[in-house]
């Protein structure tokens, strides 16, 4: 009994882990309240979640808060941007969905592929802010090439994102359980999911710094 209740036991560390990204979606969804930090609040919890994949300084609290202050300004700036980006998007499908010509079909397919890279972009450009120091203009360009750079990583953040997206519109039971499981943990497991993809991209740009 002695042995099962030893930190070092690899079921003690599972449930450890759980039990931290449980407070760390606690933390992330009580930050991003105001709605205007939301950003921030990304950055942080990516800051977060990636030392969690590296077994790096676990007090999460601390990790979470010291991101937050850090990088407010930049999570702010690329939130309020992609906000834009996306309302402008979503404006270009209102009029090519009002039209019924071949060639308007063309422009929706092509339209779909920008909202794909544009998506990739701001799932790359807030852990390339919480892990790097640069300028915003620098993260965002640097997310771009990444997306480009790591096609396989970004296809499988995408399919992520997709499934997760076709989830909550396929039934509304489904969607009810993801949004009890997003209160509970949903955020931070999907983080922690992608840092560890992030983790090994990282690397390459690590090494040559």
């Amino acid at each position: 009994m002695s042995r099962f209740f030893n930190p070092d036991n690899p079921v003690m560390e599972f449930i450890a882990k759980v039990f931290d990204l449980v407070i760390l979606n606690l933390i992330f969804i009580f930050s991003c309240v105001p709605i205007i930090t939301i950003g921030a609040s990304t950055s942080a919890l990516s800051y977060v979640t990636f030392k969690m994949v590296r077994g790096e300084d676990p007090y999460i609290w601390r990790n979470f808060w010291k991101s937050f202050r850090q990088n407010f300004k930049q999570g702010t700036l690329v939130r309020i941007f992609s906000i834009l980006i996306f309302i402008f998007l979503g404006m270009d499908f209102y009029i090519i969905n009002s039209q019924n010509t071949s060639l308007f079909a063309v422009v929706r397919i092509l339209l779909w592929i920008v909202c794909a890279v544009a998506l990739s972009v701001f799932l790359y450009v807030f852990p390339v802010i919480s892990h790097f120091v640069c300028t915003t203009k620098q993260a965002l360009k640097n997310a771009l090439l990444m997306t480009f750079g790591h096609l396989p990583y970004t296809l499988m953040m995408l399919a992520l994102a997709g499934l997760l997206l076709f989830l909550c519109s396929s039934s509304s039971k489904l969607f009810a359980m993801i949004v009890v499981l997003s209160g509970i943990c949903g955020f931070s497991v999907v983080s922690f999911v992608y840092s560890i993809m992030f983790d090994r991209i990282f690397q390459k740009y690590e090494s040559e710094t």
